[in-house]
């Protein structure tokens, strides 16, 4: 599985996603373009490597999609 790390500067969140997850789109988002407040962050092979890079961010906000990582929950 490959797991994404979507971080958005004007809401202060980051989100795990699936790559396969519609909102991701392997990295390219739903409107598969990339604005300059957000970041998609490499494509990640573990999940431990994609959650300690969300961690990282120090955004004060930090799950899993509501839609393809519910099961995460809040890990901030």
């Amino acid at each position: 599985m490959i797991y994404w790390v979507y971080e958005d500067d004007p809401t202060n969140r980051v989100r795990i996603h699936k790559a396969t997850c519609g909102f991701c789109n392997d990295g390219k988002g739903i409107k598969g373009s990339r604005l300059p407040d957000n970041r998609w962050h490499e494509p990640f092979g573990d999940l431990q490597k994609a959650i300690n890079k969300a961690v990282i961010t120090g955004r004060r906000d930090v799950k899993g999609c509501w839609f393809c990582m519910r099961h995460l929950g809040s890990l901030r």
